[in-house]
């Protein structure tokens, strides 16, 4: 009988004839449905936990598996599972107030709570709640950031201190959103679309190449599906402050073994300056199946249209605005605008080698038309100047090629986690642009009237010449190989990419013509040691050192009426982070960081005469301490935030005479704090304020003695109605109608008003 049952039991084993029942519940003992369960050995499997709080896994060989167990409002689990016999296991898991994983940070699924990075992330429940309409409503919770809009088109997110739109690269959907330059026109993204968030701060070249300097953003697109086998889905229609109308809707319909997901928006606004509407238009798709359990095949789309008029900058002295100017005033030149449409399809295959090997492969064909114009510039009354009329029209298309091999090995002493890959990323950007003479120019405090002279009479724009051309290339290829590896409480993340750039740029008006290449290796070392483990208290210690890099876009430029390739070495930012971060039972969970960022060879511009610029580098740097606290108590969520940075100039010789090292870089406060939360007050009915603070910033930092903008606080708050399947929002924003300057705008003595009040009524069927 005993030498039958052995056979019997290798039988079984070898024909997979095993399985394990997983049963979930929370703290106080009820079911937990619709938790994602994941398996992954010598078998990959995935599941969704039954009304009862159940899932079974069958078909399995006698191995060692990795379980892991995701929840919004829960804790990860992933855990080894040893099985040689089929066995039911229960699982308690326990609230959490933060995202149990994140892929942001390395590409593929960490635990949040074990990465040896400060990473903060915006779940869907925050979302859904709030009606946001701006970055800023989407991002409240991240600590240390500054939102702002120039013009009405081009939106900054900035932090520690770096605020150039290619310092922090932008994902969406894990793919990057940027121009050639590196910047991102965050315009493109509209919000109703952003399903959930995560930010990851420091440089993070290692993993995404060029722009990953101050951090990682990734919004996700593309609705989840809360149930595998049933249509879900929700329609919803907004009306807002400054004629604000929209509509968006969207859903996950179950197909075989996947599933096809999508979401759209139809937005108009007036917004708050006069003759600067925005329309916008979007749709973001997945198809998604899985073939013979090993293949997985992933298709999506992005596309967006927006058209937007643009809204002129505020002279400055002191630190206020002059002549009683409002921030609903607008004296740009009328048809100066912004239009951009974006064209995105990405197919993605997965397949599992076995033996924990997994090669992904993804291809991404971008096509990005962008018709943009400047002639929003006003300038205080001691300076006559014309309101700086340009114009381009350019089409970029990009071609994306990424391969990655993973590989995961679970084991009781220890657990490994490799990626390497090769990235393939070519295109080329057309752009034409006509030239300008002779515009009128102006004073305050009338910026309506030009200044008597011989142009006086001219087109606002001034008088439009010839076209130039310029044609950009650019291909860059890469490598990169990172190891994650713990043991007992420690966990060790090392690794690199190698970047080869080939860039050229011509032009119709020179035979000069501007190349560059370049090769930069970005490491990257962190190490987290799980310090205090007990049934009260989780606390990680962590540190990190990384570099990140931005490859300066070859230019041609004018100095002394001479045309001549401008050429300036990479940026290349090093950063060391020192941190921690614990949780407590029932939900809180708090971090904090010390970072110390240097910024080498950072690129300035200025213009000496009409037609003469020169360029140089500069060095920065920014140290500082970074802190958030999110907990839930009982039914509600409450968050906090507090973020410290000295921002200043190293090395910052503009000419050989002029020395501006030690001064605080532009528009980078000392202090930056949040507060807010989600309250139930009811079970259908919950109130969400937040409270966000900015201190004080220096206009410039290339003038002696530079105006400095004072600080500034705003309120919100949105209330949250449930009725059956209907959801009732009003939310509203500067509750104060403070005014205040949200930016500066080319380093001169004017910025851009922030958001006057602004209301949203929001009302959402869910299906």
């Amino acid at each position: 009988m005993l030498k039958f049952a052995l056979v019997m039991g290798l039988a079984l084993s070898a024909f997979g004839q095993f399985s394990l029942t997983v049963r979930l519940k929370d703290g106080s003992g009820g079911v937990v449905p619709g938790a994602v369960l994941n398996l992954s050995g010598p078998k990959k499997l995935s599941g969704v936990s039954s009304a009862e709080g159940k899932f079974e896994f069958t078909g399995l060989g006698a191995a060692s598996y990795r379980l892991v167990v995701e929840k919004e409002g829960f804790a990860l689990v992933d855990e080894v599972v040893e099985l040689n016999k089929s066995e039911e296991r229960e699982i308690v898991l326990q609230p959490s107030a933060v995202a149990a994983s994140i892929e942001t940070v390395s590409r593929v699924a960490e635990s949040t709570f074990r990465v040896p990075f400060f990473v903060s992330t915006v779940t869907k429940a925050e979302m859904e709640k709030i009606a946001p309409q701006s970055f800023d409503d989407v991002l409240r919770t991240v600590p240390g950031l500054q939102h702002a809009t120039q013009g009405n088109a081009f939106v900054r997110v900035a932090t520690r201190g770096q605020r150039d739109t290619a310092d922090v690269l932008t994902l969406v959907d894990g793919l990057p959103l940027r121009q050639f330059n590196g910047s991102a026109d965050l315009i493109m993204l509209p919000l109703q679309l952003v399903q959930e968030a995560d930010f990851v701060k420091g440089p993070s070249s290692s993993s995404y190449g060029r722009s990953a300097i101050a951090g990682v953003m990734n919004f996700n697109t593309v609705p989840d599906a809360p149930s595998p086998e049933a249509i879900t889905g929700f329609l919803s229609a907004g009306f807002g402050s400054f004629g604000t109308k929209e509509g968006f809707g969207g859903g996950s319909i179950p197909l075989g073994k996947g599933r096809i997901a999508g979401s759209a928006v139809v937005s108009a606004s007036d917004w708050f300056q006069k003759n600067t509407g925005r329309d916008n238009r979007a749709v973001s798709t997945l198809f998604d199946q899985t073939f013979a359990s090993r293949l997985q095949l992933r298709v999506s789309y992005l596309g967006s249209d927006v058209k937007s008029g643009r809204g002129s900058i505020v002279p400055l002295l002191n630190g206020q605005p002059l002549y009683g100017i409002r921030p609903e005033d607008n004296y740009g030149i009328p048809g100066a605008r912004f239009e951009g449409t974006l064209n995105s399809i990405t197919p993605r295959v997965d397949f599992d080698l076995g033996s924990g090997f997994v090669l992904s492969n993804t291809f991404n064909f971008n096509r990005y038309r962008r018709f943009s114009t400047g002639g929003i510039t006003i300038l205080p009354a001691e300076t006559v100047s014309n309101k700086g009329y340009n114009e381009s029209t350019a089409v970029q298309d990009t071609k994306l090629n990424d391969t990655i091999l993973t590989h995961r090995m679970d084991r009781k002493a220890f657990r490994s986690s490799l990626v390497a890959g090769f990235s393939y990323e070519g295109g080329s950007q057309d752009q034409d642009s006509p030239t300008f003479a002779n515009a009128p120019t102006y004073r305050g405090p009338n910026y309506d009237t030009p200044v008597a002279g011989p142009n006086a009479g001219n087109d606002p724009r001034g008088i439009r010449g010839a076209i130039t051309s310029s044609y950009f290339t650019q291909t860059i290829t890469a490598f990169h190989l990172q190891e994650r590896l713990e043991f007992w409480r420690v966990g060790v993340t090392a690794g690199f990419r190698r970047d080869s750039f080939d860039q050229l740029l011509r032009r119709s008006d020179t035979p000069v013509q501007s190349g560059n290449q370049r090769s930069r290796t970005s490491p990257r070392f962190g190490v987290d040691l799980n310090a205090l483990r007990t049934s009260a208290i989780d606390l990680i210690l962590f540190g990190n050192y990384v570099e990140g890099f931005r490859p300066q876009v070859p230019a041609l430029s004018t100095l002394n009426n001479v045309i001549v390739a401008q050429l300036l070495r990479p940026e290349l930012t090093k950063s060391l982070d020192t941190g921690f971060r614990f949780r407590l039972p029932r939900g809180t969970s708090f971090q904090g960081t010390y970072f110390h960022m240097r910024k080498v060879d950072g690129q300035r511009s200025f213009r000496s005469g009409p037609d003469d610029f020169f360029f140089v580098n500069a060095t920065t740097r920014v140290k500082g301490f970074e802190s958030e606290l999110k907990t839930r108590v009982k039914q509600h969520f409450i968050w906090t935030n507090y973020s410290f940075q000295d921002s200043r100039h190293i090395e910052f010789r503009p000419t050989l005479t002029t020395n501006f090292s030690g001064y605080r870089v532009r528009m980078a406060p000392r202090h930056i704090a949040g507060m807010g939360g989600i309250l139930q007050l009811h079970r259908s009915l919950t109130f969400s304020p937040y409270w966000s603070y900015v201190g004080q910033r220096p206009l410039r930092d290339n003038i002696v003695n530079p105006q400095v903008l004072p600080s500034y606080a705003l309120f919100g708050a949105s209330v949250s109605y449930d009725y059956k399947r209907m959801r009732f929002i009003v939310a509203a924003t500067n509750v104060g109608d403070k005014y205040y300057i949200a930016d500066d705008f080319s380093a001169q003595n004017a910025g851009s008003p922030g958001v006057p009040r602004r209301v949203t009524l929001q009302m959402k069927y869910r299906f």
